[in-house]
């Protein structure tokens, strides 16, 4: 009965950071909504009192004067003014011969004089306005406000000093479908061009890119937009090494913050306006990140999945470890450093495949914080095949959360390797194939390689709490939860059968009982959708592959993959789309149905029905790309 109680245990503890992370999430969300009606008062507030202010002006301008003494009349007569009562007869300014009209509070001028506006000061009745000694007052006219909404400018970030200078940093590699739209895209972002500089890291191979990049660069720069393109003779480093040689191209100019963008997002134009002022208020923000949007999030199944994915790990788990001031890594793309805790970290290392994450762990440790700012969106495109989706979940994924999703090329040291040509609509699904097989390469076994990197580092790191470093071992040990519970999911079927019979006792009761209290705690932060979990299930063991790739240090985790985007999903029948079945999930298809014949034999017809279940979820994943 071991394993049934040390499996519910595990679903326990899964279910519980998993509840915590919602419960914490809402919060956060709540004090967001709360801040932002704080701040709409505060304008509704700030808008009335200027109102208010307006008319006590405009009060005192029409009626302040007319309370004057009368011998402010008797004062002007020696200049030559004629003061007339409510007959309207005129007057005029000495020497100027500019008729104006004292009474009925209205003043004229001619063309030499100062004022063309009237004010109405006297009875509305147009009655005299002579006081109780028959002198006729005097009133000073000014002009009339201007109308139309009050101007409300905003407090100065900077203090009063020039804004600080930041550096956009645009890795890519053969980006054919999106190099020029996001040089475009980074231009439309507001800030002073003078404390600007976008640096495109073109490390293409295809002279068809680079021409594409060079005429979009040139573009812009003709439109006066600070763009600088930067080309290396290898691609040491890859990513990691064109980041690395952009910040030493700039080294002594006086850049303060670099932010990063991968070639298939949008940035908005306010971006540098909603996060510089938040890192350069708190001086102890190593970077920011902020929320991903999806272009294609409802194209397919598989992206609307992936949506789902990334909208928990967005909205759920990035927004409760921010709130909480608990580690959370950067992810890669559409956020903001401080240079100074880049290099105080170490900077950019390209020793494993998941370098946001390794620089991210080695800030924590260093004492820097991050924020995550969920209120500014960077659309971006989601991978439209499974093969792309299972390529960058084997280097970045986190069990049941994703963090994003993108179709790669596969590169070896200098060397690039050329995917399986694509001639016909067959040959167009087998390149999807190709790339498909690494994305979860790299998003999972990744995680490992850090793990294994930097397990010493969080034991001996100076100058942070034990709280500190608990955060950053619970972060990376939820990967070994993942893979235990899989593993024991999958161990199951032959358990039940053949080593610990159902009998219903308090261990196996234990055991069901957490696995739906983790089953309901996971589809309430999913739509609920059956179908969307049997996909994260099986998928899972896909996961469990890549970390333990990244645990072994096997030379596939070490691959690294650029993330190439086609731009739209190809077309074509079904016929067209058949490929050859996903090994792995294939192999899981005929296992599950071998225990499908076996709980037959046993007559265990539960169990029967719960094996040839996982066996068409299988079979279905392994020709995903055919149905997906």
């Amino acid at each position: 009965m071991i394993f049934y109680l040390a499996l519910g245990v595990l679903f326990t503890i899964y279910a519980i950071d998993l509840l915590l992370l919602v419960v914490v999430a809402a919060i956060a969300r709540s004090a967001e909504v709360a801040a932002l009606l704080r701040k709409r008062a505060k304008e509704r507030n700030s808008k009335k009192k200027e109102a208010a202010k307006k008319k006590e002006q405009e009060a005192a301008a029409a009626g302040g004067a007319g309370a004057a003494p009368a011998a402010a009349g008797a004062a002007l007569a020696p200049a030559g003014v004629r003061a007339t009562g409510a007959s309207g007869a005129g007057g005029r300014v000495a020497g100027s011969g500019a008729p104006f009209v004292l009474g009925a509070g209205t003043l004229e001028t001619g063309p030499s004089g100062s004022s063309g506006s009237s004010s109405a000061a006297g009875d509305e009745d147009g009655s005299s306005s002579d006081d109780e000694r028959g002198v006729p007052r005097a009133e000073i006219i000014t002009p009339a406000a201007a109308t139309g909404p009050a101007i409300t400018i905003p407090d100065d970030p900077w203090g009063g000093a020039k804004a600080p200078k930041v550096l956009i940093q645009l890795p890519m590699y053969n980006e054919e479908a999106h190099a020029a739209s996001i040089i475009e895209a980074c231009c439309r972002i507001n800030y002073p061009r003078d404390r600007l500089l976008i640096q495109v890291l073109d490390d293409s191979t295809k002279e068809a890119v680079r021409q594409k990049v060079d005429a979009a660069a040139a573009l812009c720069i003709e439109n006066g937009h600070p763009v600088q393109v930067m080309r290396r003779d290898n691609r040491s480093g890859f990513k990691a090494g064109a980041m690395v040689e952009g910040l030493n191209r700039v080294e002594g100019l006086g850049f303060e913050y670099c932010a990063i963008f991968d070639a298939d997002f949008d940035p908005p134009a306010d971006f540098l306006e909603e996060t510089i002022p938040v890192m350069h208020r708190d001086k102890t923000l190593a970077y920011v990140q902020t929320r991903w949007a999806f272009s294609n999030g409802n194209e397919s199944f598989l992206t609307w999945a992936q949506k789902i994915n990334l909208a928990f790990h967005f909205d759920v788990e990035q927004r409760a470890r921010s709130y909480l001031g608990w580690f959370f890594n950067f992810n890669g793309t559409a956020g903001v450093w401080r240079i100074q805790s880049i290099h105080d970290a170490g900077g950019w290392q390209s020793d494993t495949v998941v370098e946001d994450m390794d620089l991210s762990l080695r800030c924590y440790l260093k004492g820097w914080n991050a924020v995550y700012l969920p209120h500014v969106d960077n659309p971006n495109e989601l991978p439209c095949t499974l093969s792309s989706y299972k390529t960058q979940q084997f280097r970045y994924g986190k069990g049941g959360v994703v963090h994003a999703a993108r179709e790669e090329v596969v590169v070896k040291s200098s060397s690039v390797a050329s995917p399986p040509p694509a001639s016909a609509s067959a040959s167009a699904s087998a390149l999807r194939s190709w790339v498909l097989a690494r994305v979860i390469r790299r998003w999972l076994s990744g995680p490992m390689q850090i793990l294994n990197k930097s397990f010493s580092n969080i034991v001996r790191a100076r100058n942070i709490g034990l709280g500190r470093r608990l955060n950053a071992f619970w972060f990376f040990m939820r990967y070994i939860l993942f893979a235990a519970i899989t593993v024991g999911v999958l161990a199951v079927p032959p358990v039940a059968l053949w080593v610990e019979g159902w009998d219903w006792s308090w261990p196996q009761i234990y055991f069901i009982v957490a696995i739906n209290f983790a089953l309901a705690v996971y589809l309430y932060v999913t739509p609920f959708s059956i179908a969307y979990l049997f996909f994260s299930v099986a998928i899972g063991y896909f996961k469990l592959w890549a970390m333990i790739s990244g645990l072994l240090g096997l030379e596939k985790s070490k691959t690294w993959k650029v993330t190439q985007k086609f731009g739209a999903k190809s077309g074509g029948g079904l016929l067209h789309r058949i490929h050859r079945p996903y090994a792995l999930e294939a192999l899981l298809a005929l296992y599950y149905a071998g225990m499908a014949a076996a709980a037959g034999i046993s007559s265990s017809w539960i169990m029967l029905g719960y094996c040839a279940l996982m066996f068409l979820v299988f079979l279905v994943i392994s020709f995903g790309d055919a149905f997906m």
